[in-house]
């Protein structure tokens, strides 16, 4: 008989996100995987809607209404399914997987029904938190109540189980990082990908939202530490657009820098592939700092180094693939493009390691390997209500 795992996550709106780890876990053949995903959320402040899985996806979407999917201040994270008992004992799940946040509504009423409808079943909590943050009532009861009652623990990053532990957490942990679809982001050839998108010289770039915290400011004030025929792209949408170019302006430099708009999935390969290193400059902030950076597996997944500060997990994703420079400083910074810009050799090296370092730990058939190993070690702990000790 198939073990029964329900899937909670909104990030399994998305084909190309969340749905791809679902796909991984189903080909084991011996997981009976329910996601369950909103009808309509707001991710990142746009609304998006459930897409369909593609054809013989081999799991089972439920797609459902939620209330409260967005209450201002307190964003989306008091979503919660009215029709969640309802499929609890209908499906009758094993265990639990809790994609969402611990503080989040969604978390901890699925926590409280599995009490009353199921209680045999395992939770699994998921998490990127690693700030250790004091939440303001009611999420600080919501989190409390889903990490007491947890069974396993999920971290993106060695920084999220200290959080979780810190926190009382006290359940076998991992960290399981993000990851890519390497069907998707591989090599290419960089002259053609350059000559698609008028790149020139060397040239290094930064792919997300032009938020402040992203330190993308530094990138720019890097500028008059590189050589002159360094130039520097920007692809991606935001306010902060117009203080770069205002800046980029102040500084004379607008010869070396420019702005691509937001781009889809697909056309990302070609970004990362004409680019000679991707940078990730994001800076630490009192409520924020960086939960892993997903873009930097993508451009390692394409043989593309990277250079971020290091501000949270970002050292770690990076590990042997690229270089990590001090945030907030743009001395540094320059000193590490104008390192891979005289070493092409080692430039080409950072590239492969990045490459291995995504086949070895960030593909989605590697996460949801991990997953479903997590997922039976939750099963055999049914019989045994005692506390092991924490897997990194």
């Amino acid at each position: 008989m198939k073990t029964r795992v329900l899937l909670i996550s909104h990030t399994c709106q998305s084909r190309a996100e969340g749905q791809r780890k679902a796909e991984q876990i189903a080909t084991f053949g011996d997981i009976d995987l329910l996601v369950l995903t909103p009808e309509r959320f707001n991710h990142f402040g746009y609304w998006r809607v459930a897409e369909e899985p593609q054809e013989n996806a081999g799991f089972h979407l439920a797609v459902r209404k939620v209330m409260w999917p967005w209450l201002g201040p307190a964003q989306n994270y008091l979503h919660w399914y009215p029709g969640l008992g309802k499929i609890l004992r209908d499906f009758r799940p094993d265990v639990i997987d809790l994609w969402e946040e611990p503080w989040a509504l969604v978390s901890a009423h699925a926590c409280w029904l599995r009490n009353r409808i199921l209680p045999g079943a395992r939770i699994v909590l998921e998490s990127e938190q690693n700030i250790l943050k004091n939440f303001a009532p009611p999420f600080r009861w919501l989190e409390n109540y889903t990490i007491r009652n947890a069974d396993y623990a999920v971290g993106r990053s060695k920084g999220v189980l200290e959080v979780l532990r810190a926190k009382g957490c006290d359940v076998p942990a991992e960290v399981i990082g993000n990851a890519v679809d390497h069907s998707i982001f591989r090599p290419l050839d960089r002259e053609e990908c350059k000559r698609t998108l008028g790149f020139s010289n060397f040239t290094v770039g930064y792919v997300g939202r032009l938020v402040e915290r992203k330190g993308l400011m530094d990138m720019i004030d890097s500028l008059p530490f590189c050589p002159d025929d360094v130039r520097m792209v920007f692809v991606g949408d935001g306010d902060y657009r117009t203080a770069l170019e205002e800046r980029t302006r102040a500084l004379k430099r607008e010869e070396q820098v420019s702005f691509l708009s937001f781009r889809k999935l697909e056309e990302l390969p070609c970004v990362m592939n004409a680019i000679d290193a991707l940078i990730l400059p994001s800076w630490t902030v009192p409520t924020w700092k960086e939960q892993f950076g997903r873009v930097i597996i993508e451009a390692h997944a394409c043989g593309t180094p990277v250079i971020g500060s290091n501000s949270g997990a970002i050292p770690d994703v990076i590990g042997g693939g690229g270089l990590v420079f001090t945030e907030r400083d743009p001395a540094d910074l320059a000193a590490a493009i104008k390192h891979l810009k005289e070493n092409v050799p080692r430039s080409r090296e950072f590239g492969a390691i990045g490459r291995r370092q995504v086949a070895e730990n960030y593909t989605w058939r590697q996460v949801a390997a991990r997953m479903r190993t997590i997922y039976f070690r939750c099963m055999d702990r049914s019989q045994d209500s005692g506390k092991v000790g924490v897997v990194v």
